[in-house]
Order: structure tokens, then C-alpha cells, then sequence
């Protein structure tokens, strides 16, 4: 019996090792909308490696204009201050891909994603002013795609 619990308990953290393995980056302090009586959109997070000595994290940021019904827009090569990573916002029908890649050589990059859901996305309905934020968590890991 103790030999049943002790293989279920090495299969837990094995699985939990392999889970972490796939965690890419870090985000936090992430949000993301668009101003009201605008025609922009801020993209703003924090990020990190985990795993590796970096400790101090990237700030990232990206204005763009919004979409003509007010959504949050797509983002292609978003920089990152003092940095070689970008990020990219993809709209799909589940949502929005978010994704953080760097360079690992010269022909190459590291990247990792996370789907920011439809729920999470909320469109405000105020007078002359219907714009699309970011409502779901301010941290969560990007995983290897």
C-alpha cells in the first residue's frame, strides 16, 4: 500500500516537473484596452524567464490603434524596454493569442503563448464610447508552444 502511494506521489511530481519544463515566461501586471473617446489601445505587462537567473523583469508595452468596433487590435513585433523580446497579440475565435518570443541563436527563437479567452474580454457599452479591455488575471505563465 505505502508503495502505491509513493508511486502516485513520484508520478505528481513528475508530472509537475514536466508541466513547469513547458513554462516559457513569466507575465505579470498584464493589461490591456482601449481608452474611451480614443482611437488607441494600451498593451502593458511585465515579464520573465523563470528557471533562469533573471530576476529583475521586462517591461513591455505597445500603443496601437484600435479596431473600427472599438476590439482590441492585433499586434505584430510589440517591443520590450532594454530587451531582445516582442510580443504578439493574435485575434481568433476563442479569443486572443498572446505570445512572448527571444532569440535563442541567430536563426532561431524561443517562444511562448497563452490564450487570453472571450469571457475575459469585456466591451464597455457607454455612450460614444465602446471599447474593449481585459478583465481575466494579471499574472499567468506563457507555455512553449
Amino acid at each position: 500500500m505505502k508503495c502505491i502511494a509513493a508511486t502516485a506521489l513520484l508520478a505528481v511530481a513528475s508530472a509537475a516537473t514536466i508541466g513547469k519544463r513547458d513554462t516559457v515566461f513569466s507575465v505579470s501586471d498584464f493589461s490591456a484596452g482601449c481608452v474611451p473617446h480614443s482611437t488607441q489601445c494600451l498593451y502593458s505587462f511585465a515579464v520573465i524567464q523563470p528557471g533562469t537567473m533573471e530576476t529583475t523583469p521586462v517591461n513591455c508595452t505597445a500603443l496601437v490603434s484600435a479596431n473600427v468596433d472599438g476590439t482590441l487590435p492585433d499586434v505584430k513585433d510589440g517591443t520590450c524596454g532594454e530587451s531582445s523580446r516582442t510580443f504578439d497579440v493574435v485575434r481568433g475565435d476563442d479569443g486572443l493569442t498572446f505570445s512572448v518570443s527571444q532569440p535563442i541563436t541567430p536563426s532561431s527563437n524561443q517562444t511562448g503563448s497563452h490564450l487570453i479567452c472571450n469571457s475575459e474580454l469585456k466591451i464597455s457599452d457607454a455612450p460614444n464610447a465602446v471599447v474593449q479591455s481585459y478583465t481575466g488575471p494579471t499574472s499567468f505563465d506563457l507555455n512553449l508552444v
